[in-house]
């Protein structure tokens, strides 16, 4: 079992104290790089000094939250830093969230303060209690003034992050000093003068805690890709122009550089991924091409500030998923059960994670926080805290874990709890597909059932609707029932959110996609087959089916095929026994079996 590090004294240290030792060493030396400008690492020094200024005379001290909604660029990074220098903690708002969204994150963070632009608008849902800085800040005050000595300590908050809630409100977790000086510390990349950090990611997402800190923290430099939209294109060219040298991207980023701008990552010298699990065919592909760069395959919740482990990845990926490696520095891993036993070697259990990166608990709600953060039984060190992260592991022989998926993913589809992600792994490993994504779809009348989105391989220039069907066939042989998805989906690409990651809301609806039968489209020949064709698109969902077309490869399960035969024989006046689908799966053939009993029900009158 890992020792909990919670106390080492290498985590003791503060944002503001370990920039001011890279201030010392190298003023000189250019610490932000934007829009081709740099600031320097005193300049930067200077501007958050001046930040920090005018929010202590605004009454920001320790633990007081001040909300910043600034674009990326230098003024961002000044801010952060001006917000910490005052003892503060930054919560990192986007441009574009809804003013509602806001508004609420400002009110559930208790922020005091905000630091934006100069625009009218940038101020909006801050309300009329929060305290507006607008940069630049003191632009005309000395620049030789220091900035205040707030007394901060590494327990003091450092930034609040949202994260998803089970309730569907979002949960503000609260990370201290000491996490992100465990963070930057760490072993499992290069950091320091020499690294050129690409910084990519939104203020509100917690890989910028990485991006940003590792670098500045380290004497690195920190590359900054404009807001807005993100295209693979622009991010090549930004990688080569600025000759990057450390890039964090999303799994789907990952997989969407691998696919179209692979050369685009040559310049690398060490490349971390994570946030969703990563294909190993993207994986092979890009150590085949670039056998000399670092591949860190990253896990971690936000809780646990970014990182809890990573793997090195040095060799092709031949069966199953990617590892997620062992544990960063200052970082205990836990495997437990249900009961919190250890589970033995090999076993599926859930990880629990202690040490110096836990964060504090989740702002205002103590009761959330009292079901996440638990006392950890097995840690000498007094008050320690075990974090339940809700994923499913297993621990290799070789010491390595398995990403299996989250546990809290796990659904019933026909009576069997399934967890999409091992839907997912077993297309993913399938020939001819690039990419999988595997959604639940809830119906609180026909129950749950899954989707699949498929991203063909383009070199093999394949029929969606003939992958497809190849797809249905080899799930049915190596999985059960309930885990084969209900629909196929292809794809182009994934849509990506604002954080990289795949945008399930925005994949396609099933009413909008291509086939799922091996046929194509035959129209209704009868009035019995347009009937028919009618009341499967009313249960299914869909618009469009055809006489060839299978009930159950639509998508119809069980429920939904009790609720057509209630549709059917209400219409048709005659009692359909379930059989009668069951033998009889595509409308043709369903049509005939109907007019049969029809038939045969008028003769017995």
């Amino acid at each position: 079992m890992a020792r909990d590090n919670q106390l080492d004294t290498r985590w003791e240290s503060t944002v503001p104290q370990l920039f001011a030792v890279q201030v010392r060493k190298r003023p000189q030396a250019n610490a932000v790089t934007f829009g081709g400008t740099h600031v320097t690492y005193r300049e930067l020094d200077e501007r958050s000094d001046r930040i920090a200024r005018r929010l202590r005379a605004l009454g920001v001290t320790a633990d007081a939250v001040v909300a910043v909604r600034v674009d990326r660029g230098h003024d961002l990074i000044a801010a952060l830093l001006g917000v910490l220098k005052a003892g503060g903690a930054y919560l990192g708002l986007e441009a574009d969230i809804p003013v509602a969204r806001r508004t609420e994150m400002i009110a559930a963070a208790g922020a005091m303060a905000l630091v934006t632009g100069d625009a009218p608008a940038d101020a909006s849902g801050a309300g009329t209690e929060v305290s507006v800085l607008r940069l630049p800040a003191g632009a005309d005050e000395p620049t030789s003034a220091s900035a205040p000595a707030p007394g901060i300590v590494p327990g003091d908050l450092a930034y609040v992050s949202f994260t998803s809630g089970s309730t569907g409100r979002p949960k503000a977790v609260a990370v201290p000093h000491r996490a992100i000086a465990r963070l930057v510390a760490g072993t499992f990349a290069d950091t320091g003068p020499g690294e050129s950090f690409l910084h990519l990611s939104p203020v509100a997402f917690d890989a910028s805690t990485f991006e940003i800190w590792a670098a500045l923290l380290n004497g690195g430099r920190l590359v900054v890709h404009r807001p807005g939209p993100l295209a693979v294109d622009e991010l090549a060219e930004l990688l080569a122009e600025e000759e990057v040298t450390t890039a964090w991207l999303t799994a789907g980023l990952f997989h969407q550089m691998v696919d179209h701008r692979l050369e685009a990552l040559g310049g690398l010298r060490q490349l971390l991924a994570g946030g969703d699990v990563l294909n190993p065919a993207h994986v092979n592909r890009f150590l085949e091409r670039f056998p000399g760069i670092r591949l860190i395959n990253g896990y971690g919740p936000t809780e646990n500030t970014t990182f809890t482990t990573c793997h090195t990845v040095r060799e092709r990926i031949r069966e199953g998923s990617v590892p997620i490696g062992r544990s960063v520095e200052g970082t205990g891993i836990h495997l437990l059960d249900d009961d919190l036993h250890e589970v033995p070697s090999g076993d599926r259990g859930q990880l629990f994670v202690t040490g110096a990166g836990l964060s504090r608990g989740y702002l205002g709600d103590p009761v959330a926080t009292a079901l996440a953060f638990l006392p950890a039984p097995c840690s000498d060190v007094p008050g320690a805290r075990m974090y339940r992260t809700g994923d499913a592991v297993r621990r290799a022989t070789d010491g390595d874990l398995e990403f299996l998926g989250r546990s809290d993913r796990q659904v019933k589809i026909r009576g069997h709890r399934v967890d999409p992600s091992e839907t997912e792994l077993a297309l993913s490993a399938r020939p001819g597909v690039q990419d999988a994504v595997v959604v639940v779809r809830r119906d609180p009348v026909h129950g749950n059932s899954m989707a699949a989105y498929v991203i063909a391989d383009p070199s093999l220039e394949q029929d969606p609707e003939f992958l497809v069907a190849a797809l249905r066939r080899s799930l049915r042989e190596t999985l059960p029932g309930p885990m084969i998805p209900a629909l196929f989906i292809p794809v182009g690409a994934f849509p990506l959110t604002a954080n990289g990651k795949v945008d399930t809301d925005a994949l396609p609806t099933p009413a909008n996609t291509a086939r799922q039968a091996d046929n194509e489209y035959v129209a209704p020949r009868s009035a019995t087959e347009q009937l028919i064709c009618d009341l499967w698109a009313e249960v299914l969902r869909t618009e469009s089916v055809g006489v060839l077309d299978d009930f159950f490869e639509l998508g119809g399960n069980s429920l939904m095929a009790m609720d057509l035969m209630s549709r059917t024989e209400l219409v048709l006046g005659v009692e359909l026994p379930i059989r009668a689908l069951l033998h009889n799966p595509t409308v043709a053939e369903f049509a005939d079996a109907a007019d049969e009993l029809v038939a045969s029900a008028a003769v017995s009158r």
